[in-house]
């Protein structure tokens, strides 16, 4: 995996390493079997760029430092602001029709021209993130959250038909201690 890193990094600044006149510093590479990230941090920001074999595409995350580190992966959407957004809400919430002009797929030559785009996006639309303001941040954490309001979260938790209701009530009391309140608890029933 250290080859597929180092490989992911040349690639990445290639494009990116722009990055560098506004204050940004190439920090390090993160490999996992279904993603390579390369990520650059400023003194407040950073901008991950990430190879997801998951999604089959390039994603590129935005990210306010907490505590000048990368924040946290956010699972359930919460009160807490949000700092780390994918560009790709960043796009729409700045009316940009460039998101389905972005080809998907992992091939060298694909790659290739997703890093190509996002770096030119980054360049001409987040400009203002790049000279270290986090409006972006803040402009796709709204479309995040309307989407939320639209698709309320929720966990499901499925029980055998013949469960009591003092498992059930176990079950719901487990889920509600352990997810946010703004997270839905719904218990189903299966038959075996």
């Amino acid at each position: 995996m250290v080859r597929a890193g180092k490989r992911w990094e040349a690639s990445v600044k290639k494009h990116f390493d722009f990055l560098t006149d506004y204050g940004f510093r190439f920090d390090h590479v993160e490999d996992n079997w279904w993603a390579t990230t390369a990520v650059y941090f400023s003194a407040a920001l950073g901008v991950e760029v990430t190879r997801s074999v998951e999604f089959e595409r390039v994603e590129i995350s935005l990210l306010r430092l907490v505590e000048g580190q990368a924040p946290e992966v956010e699972v359930w959407v919460t009160d807490r602001p949000l700092n780390r957004v994918l560009f790709d809400n960043v796009l729409e919430a700045r009316g940009s029709d460039f998101l389905g002009q972005i080809p998907t797929g992992l091939s060298q030559r694909v790659v290739e021209e997703q890093l190509r785009l996002y770096a030119e996006l980054l360049r001409t639309l987040v400009l203002d993130f790049l000279e270290g303001s986090d409006a972006a941040l803040l402009e796709g954490e709204r479309v995040i959250r309307e989407r939320v309001s639209a698709n309320p979260q929720e966990v499901t938790i499925w029980l055998p038909g013949d469960a009591s209701e003092a498992d059930e009530a176990r079950a719901r009391a487990e889920a509600e201690r352990v997810n946010p309140p703004e997270v839905r608890i719904v218990v189903r029933r299966y038959a075996r």
